[in-house]
């Protein structure tokens, strides 16, 4: 193992002990936080930029809650239904960033307790099992972790269901979506995902930090579904909802 994936994973572990000994504080204000280990208070977490009514297929905010927008009625993505709980916007987006990238791992907490409440809060039904979208090898080696499989933890535990994290795997290395035009992100994706047989007749949630295209789910779905998966959600913290996002394309 190279020494920067080593000095990565050990980051995460020492992250992981500390957290646990630690009570825990708002990583806003720094007022007290939820007990008993939410790091964000009830102020805090009511002021949340949530996503109020949406695409029941696409989550993209709409001015009513609809179960079909226009966008996914003329060109429907490949997964079913899509969630998410908070526009991208501050401070979810400094959040998922200081996580994701500078590997502040304690906010992966704070980001998949919020997401768990809010689907709890739905009514619908659960899935079979939570699937968060998998890294590279080589770039979870280089991370030393893979962020939507720390949100994944804390969501299904607030939902009660469990992670499948061996159920996709991700069989070719790909650009970084984030850095890609929306018209190249599916490209991008193609082929990129390979499912066990285990998925046969399950009903899947895909989790990831954000969604934006739809591209990483659509990928994902195909996979799930070649596997012979029953149903296949997409699940996200924030929804982006600029110029980028399109219908059918997390």
């Amino acid at each position: 193992m190279d020494p920067k994936s080593t000095a990565a994973t050990l980051r995460v572990r020492l992250a992981t002990f500390v957290q646990g000994l630690i009570p825990p504080t708002c990583y806003l204000c720094l007022d007290p936080g939820q007990p008993p280990a939410l790091d964000l208070c009830a102020g805090c977490e009511a002021d949340l930029p949530w996503l109020g009514p949406a695409c029941g297929i696409c989550a993209m905010p709409t001015r009513l809650p609809v179960d079909c927008c226009e966008r996914c009625r003329a060109a429907p993505p490949v997964f079913d239904a899509a969630f998410a709980a908070c526009h991208y916007e501050f401070p979810v987006i400094e959040l998922i960033q200081r996580m994701k990238y500078r590997g502040e791992l304690p906010l992966a907490r704070i980001l998949g307790t919020v997401l768990g409440r809010r689907l709890a809060r739905c009514e619908q039904p659960l899935p079979d099992v939570v699937v968060p979208v998998p890294l590279h090898a080589d770039r979870e080696r280089q991370r030393g972790y893979n962020q939507a499989r720390e949100i994944a933890r804390y969501a299904a535990r607030e939902l009660g269901v469990p992670v499948a994290d061996r159920l996709v795997r991700r069989i070719r290395a790909t650009a970084e979506q984030a850095v890609l035009p929306a018209s190249s992100r599916r490209a991008n994706l193609r082929g990129a995902f390979a499912a066990t047989p285990a998925a046969a007749g399950l009903r899947i949630a895909v989790l990831d930090d954000v969604l934006t295209t739809g591209a990483t789910a659509d990928a994902l779905a195909l996979a799930l579904f070649a596997a012979g998966a029953r149903r296949v959600e997409a699940w996200a913290v924030a929804r982006a909802s600029g110029a980028a996002a399109a219908p059918a394309q997390l």
